[in-house]
């Protein structure tokens, strides 16, 4: 799929999400990737790849896919949905691989 003509948009979650989930000295690394991403949803540093969510997840958020890409490699992503028809793409969460799991499986 070619997320590159899909329009980027910022859930109002966002910030509550990255002061509450992603540590202080993570966060110029968060600005970088989203940098990279708003070029090239597919830049290699990022290492995006579709979300497994269960179809409930989806419903319940009203999008058509869950998707991730990394902040570090060790353990923390940012997920955004993806919304077809719109061609939208939500940046919506950042946490630890663990914590994300926990929401969106």
């Amino acid at each position: 799929m070619n997320l590159k003509q899909y329009k980027i948009l910022i859930d109002d979650s966002l910030k509550k999400s990255i002061e509450k989930n992603l540590p202080f000295q993570l966060r110029e690394v968060f600005d970088r990737k989203m940098q990279y991403f708003s070029k090239n949803p597919y830049h290699p540093s990022l290492n995006t790849k579709k979300y497994n969510a269960c179809k409930k997840t989806l419903k319940r958020l009203g999008v058509d896919g869950v998707w991730e890409f990394y902040i570090n490699r060790k353990k923390y992503r940012c997920i955004f949905y993806v919304i077809h028809e719109e061609k939208e793409i939500i940046i919506a969460d950042v946490g630890s691989h663990d914590l994300l799991a926990k929401r969106y499986s």
